[in-house]
């Protein structure tokens, strides 16, 4: 018998109730977090990722990190290496499934399906895969940092993007070996090369302006707290 939504009919083949939904999505996560947790989360040789490949069902999804992260402890100066992590992640399926409430009702529900994410990660040398990562490109790690509500890391990382795009419109000291190209080393004219450095000291004072505004917020919120 057919079940309605609204006039909608609706084949029965096509309802399940939400705990055998939230049943079903328990046992297909499981599948791929129970391989990953038996062939690791680090590959190193080919040998490996087909491996994990083969261990997988074939219909699970498979995507590669948009962007490269770092571990969030990396000490300064530290000696670095990179490592090629695997990690288990939940898409949302592009077609929600009919869904039986406890009341009767028929409603659309977007189903989770479980892949998994390759990516890389930097971190110290000899260290093991950290438990905690944030973007390494300066832009990216401030807009994580933001989203989580972290004030401090946004603007640090600002300031390092800052120092970043300052160090590349610098103008070398002439005979400076060993270091990367800048915009001013490709440029002939004596009076523009000069105005791109200006640029690159004015990039460098607002970064340092920037540096301090949390100490400036805290104290604010620290004055505002003593008045209350």
């Amino acid at each position: 018998m057919a079940s309605t939504d609204g006039g909608r009919p609706i084949r029965d083949a096509l309802v399940i109730s939400r705990q055998a939904l939230g049943e079903q999505q328990t046992v297909e996560a499981r599948a791929v977090t129970d391989v990953l947790d038996r062939l690791g989360h680090e590959v190193g040789t080919a040998g490996e990722p087909a491996a994990l490949m083969a261990a997988l069902s074939a219909s699970t999804p498979v995507s590669v990190a948009e962007t490269l992260s770092v571990d969030a402890h990396l000490p300064p100066a530290a000696a670095t290496v990179t490592s090629t992590v695997v990690k288990a992640i939940r898409l949302i399926e592009s077609e929600p499934v009919d869904v039986v409430e406890a009341d009767g009702r028929i409603q659309r529900h977007s189903k989770v399906l479980p892949g998994i994410e390759l990516g890389t990660v930097i971190l110290a040398e000899g260290q093991q895969n950290p438990d905690k990562t944030v973007p390494y490109p300066a832009a990216e790690q401030a807009l994580d940092a933001l989203g989580g509500g972290d004030v401090d890391g946004t603007v640090a990382a600002y300031v390092r993007l800052l120092g970043e795009v300052a160090e590349i419109l610098s103008d070398p000291p002439p005979g400076t070996a060993g270091m990367p190209e800048t915009v001013p080393s490709w440029i002939d004219d004596a009076d523009l090369r000069q105005e791109v450095a200006v640029e690159a000291e004015r990039l460098r004072y607002g970064a340092a302006r920037l540096g301090c505004a949390p100490q400036e917020v805290a104290r604010e919120a620290a004055q505002f707290a003593d008045e209350a």
